[in-house]
């Protein structure tokens, strides 16, 4: 008898662990024991030092073991050539794909139009939907229906080196004037590039005219804008196209921006050769954890996007929820590909969160022991944070998009043509 009450509660802890994995009652319905399938997934964490790889690969293997009959095979491509990827399969029926990480509005929002993507209402239970914080699925529901859940929210964020100002008897910017004059002087220090800013990528480029977008706009004018509400119309377009090309005159991004990507600047900032870097978040995780970084974690800060003087609200700030796992409409397995979205975005958003890495959507239970200061600092920005922007290819549509990060790239060169620069905006919002 004492032996059968053993088996039992053994048996009980294992079915209870087995459903509650990354998060208070994931409420996983398992499929049939009897069928093998695989589901091809994909995302664009290419980089084996990204945190959320990491994450992703240990939360599809916990999956794998929690369901035998499933083998998850993901693809993987970098940001842009898998934007590209996803825009020409689901072009076609997209039959490759099972479940796919995007971001939401744009593209992902033209799928559903379309009627390329599944609606999820049917699969989330009630503990899920009470579980999900408020506002933070927003950008996935359309027309009363949920077509994914949120996993994590990002805050853009510029990081200082501490280090290299104090050195150089300089003041963090908080404002673009001081920015400007700080740029001017850290190009007279020896091998310090003032703003690394991965400008071969587009999405890093555009980071940068977008902050600066942020100050002379304003969120809401912004979101206007990407919704279709209005044209690109405002003169503070212009000025930050105007601002970013002042500061690649003065030199703020050293001599060939262009010739640097994400990862490249990344690898500068860390190796102290940059006193400034514009990036999500994200970042703060990797500034504690790449092996191969050179500064001390506790010289890097984080910063607010500077200010322009008299415009622009403080509070208003670029990132949100908006990042997350997708099912095509067309999959052969519609429930277990929409169980698996709803369990990775939800273990994505909990375990982001706890590596320091994104800002979770889900009311969970949290082990915050592990929190580096960097992201608690960004952390304090975001719940102060009023009025948010996605980043302006996850708000357009594929084709505006594109135009939007190429001109952006252009700012990052000698001659930039600013009038070009809003036409092409112009003609690429209205046709939307």
């Amino acid at each position: 008898m004492i032996m059968k009450k053993m088996l039992s509660l053994l048996l009980v802890i294992v079915l209870t662990v087995s459903f509650t994995a990354c998060g208070n009652g994931s409420d996983d319905k398992k499929s049939s024991e009897n069928q093998t399938i695989t589901l091809n997934v994909w995302h664009q964490w290419s980089n084996d030092t990204n945190e959320l790889k990491k994450i992703y690969d240990q939360a599809v293997e916990e999956y794998m073991n929690q369901h035998p009959n499933i083998t998850i095979n993901t693809e993987i491509l970098d940001t842009e050539a898998y934007k590209a990827k996803i825009s020409a399969e689901f072009a076609g029926s997209a039959t490759d794909i099972d479940v796919f990480y995007y971001w939401g509005s744009g593209m992902a929002r033209k799928l559903i139009k379309a009627d390329k993507l599944l609606a999820l209402d049917e699969y989330i239970s009630h503990e899920v939907r009470e579980s999900v914080l408020p506002g933070a699925a927003d950008a996935f529901e359309y027309r009363g229906h949920y077509y994914s859940l949120p996993s994590f929210s990002w805050y853009m964020t510029l990081f200082c080196n501490k280090k290299i100002f104090d050195k150089a008897g300089l003041k963090i910017p908080s404002t673009y004037d001081e920015l400007l004059k700080v740029c001017i002087d850290l190009r007279k220090v020896q091998g310090i590039i003032p703003i690394a800013s991965g400008a071969k990528d587009g999405w890093n480029a555009a980071f940068i005219y977008q902050a600066l977008a942020l100050r002379e706009v304003g969120a809401t004018k912004i979101n206007q804008m990407l919704e279709g509400i209005t044209g690109f119309e405002d003169q503070g377009y212009l000025e930050a196209a105007k601002k970013v090309t002042e500061l690649y005159e003065a030199g703020a991004f050293g001599d060939n921006p262009l010739e640097m990507g994400s990862d490249d600047a990344n690898a500068i900032f860390l190796s102290g050769n940059a006193a400034m870097r514009f990036n999500g978040s994200w970042f703060a995780n990797q500034v504690y954890t790449d092996a191969s970084a050179l500064i001390a974690p506790e010289d890097v800060v984080a910063c607010k996007i500077p200010m322009i003087a008299g415009k622009g609200n403080e509070s208003d700030y670029c990132g949100g929820f908006v990042e997350s796992f997708w099912v095509n409409k067309r999959t052969e397995y519609k429930k277990e590909a929409a169980e698996f979205a709803i369990y990775i975005n939800r273990c994505m958003g909990k375990r982001a969160y706890e590596s320091g890495t994104g800002f979770s959507g889900w009311n969970d239970s949290y082990d915050e022991s592990g929190l580096n200061p960097l992201f608690l600092q960004i952390e304090k920005y975001i719940n102060e944070g009023d009025v948010s922007v996605l980043a302006w290819d996850t708000s357009l549509d594929a084709n505006p998009a594109k135009i939007h990060n190429d001109q952006v790239q252009r700012l990052f060169s000698q001659g930039a043509d600013l009038e070009e620069f809003i036409d092409a905006h112009k003609q690429a919002i209205s046709k939307r």
